[in-house]
């Protein structure tokens, strides 16, 4: 099998699958990465270059050979005769004369929306620009669209890495983290562990996997107590602590953090709550063609069960964030709470995302995209 046929195929599992392109993609080689990443970060632009020559419907199955072609003549340096010729073969037979007319023709001419021209649904911009703005909308898909690469938290910098802005201690690379030695995470998740840790050094990260939140923690002189509900997502943390010489957790607890097994409180709970990651799509490109608007309200239920029950064992604080810009996923979850300012716990670099005391990290900070809060335990209540 050629590397476009396996891309293809790939392309097709994710598709068909719901499956996730990095596990998929984990032992490909980097023309197969390169080009399914790009047809899924690209998607909706590759189909209008497409449609503006096609005249006519395509099938679905068409299709996908066309966004595979259009991709590589449009993002890749790849000969156009070579582009052309193998990607019709891997078109049915009836449809190779259509693909090779297509292909010849098409190039990558401005769409006049912002939604086609960035590659994203026109309802995920849509609220972007209600909720942050035009400009910061167009930043934000912007962002979406350049390649992602790993962060490490070490004390040898990797060749050619850059210091992050954001986390001391932290290197923005430029390639694989293969070989490189430290804490592998995003730096947006690095922010987020290092907030809870300025709240206080008695913290349980109660839906931690898998486990880079905690080990920032951690790594900032907390006593950290690490719970989740699979164990397998928590195998990170287990290697982490293996390979670190730091003083990680006291404990590694596998329960549901809706009804955790801890008799004691903490003086503060960090809670990253499972939710839409909408922050997270230019290392996850696929997601914003999975997403539905009407999604958003069916992660609801089960933030606010887990709010509930952070709020219950918090003795000072519980940090609420979560990867999504949503604010039906952050601000409508955590309405009716005292809230600190999430400026007193966070360094300058950091303070320039927080608004009216709220982080607002979003993608165009070259992070992950994350929204958190500081919300403040009533002592006094009854």
């Amino acid at each position: 099998m050629n590397e476009r046929q396996r891309a293809l195929d790939i392309l097709r599992r994710i598709e068909r699958e719901q499956a996730f392109a990095a596990p998929l993609l984990a032992h490909e080689s980097g023309f197969v990465r390169t080009l399914v990443l790009g047809v899924l970060r690209w998607r909706s632009r590759l189909d209008f270059a497409v449609a503006r020559h096609a005249k006519r419907k395509i099938d679905d199955e068409v299709l996908d050979v066309l966004r595979v072609g259009a991709y590589q003549l449009l993002y890749m340096d790849i000969a156009r005769y070579a582009a052309v010729a193998e990607t019709v073969e891997l078109a049915p037979k009836h449809a190779r004369g259509f693909v090779n007319a297509v292909l010849r023709r098409v190039t990558n001419a401005a769409p006049p929306d912002l939604a086609t021209r960035t590659a994203h649904p026109p309802w995920l911009i849509a609220r972007w620009m209600r909720n942050y703005g035009e400009e910061r909308a167009a930043k934000i898909a912007a962002a979406n669209q350049e390649l992602s690469y790993p962060d490490v938290i070490t004390d040898t910098p990797p060749p050619d890495a850059e210091p992050s802005a954001l986390v001391p201690g932290m290197w923005k690379l430029r390639g694989s983290s293969a070989g490189v030695e430290g804490v592998v995470l995003d730096e947006g998740s690095a922010v987020v562990g290092d907030l809870a840790a300025a709240t206080s050094h008695d913290i349980v990260d109660l839906a931690a996997a898998p486990g880079g939140k905690s080990i920032v923690a951690a790594l900032r002189g907390a006593n950290v107590v690490s719970n989740d509900i699979s164990i397998a997502r928590l195998q990170p943390l287990f290697a982490s602590r293996r390979a670190h010489a730091v003083r990680p957790y006291r404990e590694i607890v596998v329960s549901d953090a809706r009804q955790p097994p801890f008799r004691k409180k903490f003086d503060t709970v960090l809670l990253d709550a499972p939710c839409s990651a909408t922050g997270t799509i230019r290392k996850n490109p696929e997601l914003k063609w999975r997403l539905r608007e009407d999604d958003l309200a069916s992660f609801a239920k089960l933030q606010r069960e887990l709010l509930a029950s952070a709020m219950t064992l918090a003795n000072k604080y519980v940090v609420y964030s979560t990867c999504s810009l949503e604010p039906e996923e952050n601000d409508e979850i955590v309405q009716g709470f005292e809230k600190a300012d999430v400026a007193d716990f966070v360094n300058a670099e950091v303070r320039r995302w927080v608004e009216n005391g709220v982080l607002r990290l979003t993608p165009e900070s070259g992070a992950d995209g994350f929204t958190a809060f500081v919300l403040r335990i009533d002592t006094h209540a009854a």
